[in-house]
């Protein structure tokens, strides 16, 4: 399989930045909530997040970001 090209490189740090700050926000918010039912659901959001970035990593391969 080719090479990412430096374009796919940077939309790929772009995406897995933002699937971080989506995991850390979702389990602050779960963290925070009182009521069991929004608990879950941030709690499976950040779940969601953390598979998304999972396999973004998976799709990188062994190619550096950099």
């Amino acid at each position: 399989m080719p090479g990412l090209i430096q374009a796919e490189l940077m939309q790929l740090r772009e995406n897995l930045s933002s699937e971080l700050l989506m995991i850390q926000k979702c389990g602050v918010y779960a963290a925070q909530c009182s009521d069991p039912q929004l608990k879950q659901l941030f709690s499976s959001l950040q779940q969601a997040h953390q598979r998304h970035y999972n396999t973004l990593i998976r799709h990188l391969g062994g190619q550096q970001l950099m």
